[in-house]
C-alpha cells in the first residue's frame, strides 16, 4: 500500500545573509512512525503554487513557532509579543495551505501556533500574554523554553475524543499565547486546567482537521499522542 505525503509547513528565518526554510526532526520523526512520508514544503513564488502544492500532498502538518503579528486579528498587545514575530510570507504562506488543503478536504492537524492561526483564519483572537492577561495558575512553558506537562480535557462529543479515546490525557506545552475569543464556526474539543481552549475543530465539519495547542510530537513515544499523527495518515491514505 502506497504511503501517504504529509507536507509540513516550513520554519521561515534569515541566517547567515540568506533565508532558510527547516523542519524540526521531530515532526519527522512522528509521521514516519504514523506511516506517512514527511516532506518540508517551500514558499511559493507564483499565484498557482499553493494549489498545485495541495494538489501534491495527501495530508498537512502546521507546526509551532513564532508570534503572529498583532495586526493580522486586531491585537492591541504588540508589546507583549516575543521578539521572534512571524515574517509575513510564512503567515501567508500557511493561511493560504490551510485554506488550499481544507477546499480539497484533506487532513491536517495545526499544532501550537497553528492552531492559534487556524483560530486566526476563523475570525478569532490572541491573548498576546498568557500571564500578563488572565490569571492563570497553569505553566503553559515557553515558546523556544522549557516544556511543561499538563494535563488536558477532551471534550466527548469531539473529534480528539473519538481518536484519542480518553476524557483526559497530559501534554507537553511550550507557548506564551492563547486564544481569547474563539473564530466563528469553530468548537472547542479540549481545554486545559485553567480553562484554555487546547483543541479546536470546525463546528460543521469536525473531521477536516485536528488543531492543538500542546505539542504531541514531543511525546510521539506516548500512543495517545501518535493517534493524532496516525489520524492523519490514515485520513491521507
Amino acid at each position: 500500500m502506497k504511503k501517504p505525503v504529509i507536507g509540513i509547513n516550513p520554519y521561515y528565518f534569515y541566517y547567515r545573509d540568506s533565508f532558510w526554510n527547516a523542519t524540526r526532526e521531530k515532526y519527522y520523526c512522528a509521521i514516519w512512525n504514523a506511516g506517512g512520508i514527511p516532506v518540508t514544503l517551500h514558499h511559493p513564488v507564483g499565484d498557482g503554487s499553493i494549489d498545485e502544492t495541495a494538489a501534491n500532498i495527501d495530508g498537512l502538518i502546521m507546526v509551532g513557532g513564532p508570534d503572529i503579528p498583532c495586526g493580522v486579528y486586531r491585537g492591541k498587545n504588540a508589546g507583549l509579543l516575543d521578539e521572534d514575530v512571524m515574517r509575513p510570507e510564512r503567515e501567508a504562506f500557511d493561511r493560504n495551505m490551510f485554506l488550499a488543503m481544507k477546499r480539497l478536504h484533506k487532513p491536517i492537524i495545526s499544532i501550537c501556533v497553528g492552531i492559534q492561526h487556524v483560530n486566526i483564519i476563523y475570525g478569532g483572537t490572541l491573548y498576546e500574554d498568557l500571564k500578563t492577561l488572565t490569571k492563570t495558575t497553569v505553566d503553559h512553558g515557553e515558546f523556544n523554553g522549557e516544556i511543561s506537562y499538563h494535563n488536558v480535557e477532551l471534550k466527548k462529543n469531539s473529534l480528539l475524543y473519538s481518536i484519542i479515546g480518553k476524557s483526559s490525557i497530559g501534554v507537553a506545552s511550550a507557548h506564551h499565547q492563547g486564544i481569547r475569543d474563539l473564530g466563528v464556526g469553530l468548537s472547542i474539543s479540549a481545554v486545559a486546567p485553567d480553562g484554555l481552549p487546547e483543541g479546536i475543530e470546525d463546528a460543521d465539519r469536525p473531521d477536516s482537521f485536528i488543531a492543538v495547542q500542546w505539542h504531541p510530537e514531543v511525546m510521539v513515544g506516548d500512543k495517545d499522542q501518535l493517534k493524532l499523527f496516525r489520524w492523519v495518515c490514515q485520513r491521507a491514505a
